[in-house]
């Protein structure tokens, strides 16, 4: 069982379809950056992340200690590296 944060704006909220489609609503957090009160809460996970674009997905296990992320520097084919994300 994996817990998935996805952070997101305005201009990148086609991440939040593409997540829902996969997960299933399954223990997903979603954060809009544009909003001021889930901003705050997805700054301190941007930081630990080392980055401040969005989308970023960050996965976290049962213990919920983050394990991996996925970030948009990285240019990822978003389907595959989520599902990739999910099964390991």
């Amino acid at each position: 069982m994996k817990l998935t944060k996805v952070i997101y704006d305005n201009s990148t909220e086609f991440i939040v379809g593409i997540v829902k489609k996969i997960t299933k609503e399954k223990l997903t957090e979603y954060y809009n950056i544009d909003d001021y009160k889930q901003k705050k809460k997805a700054l301190p996970i941007m930081t630990r992340h080392g980055t401040k674009k969005v989308p970023l997905i960050v996965f976290a296990d049962e213990n919920l200690q983050e394990v991996s992320a996925i970030w948009s520097e990285q240019k990822p084919d978003w389907n595959l590296e989520i599902l990739k994300q999910l099964n390991n």
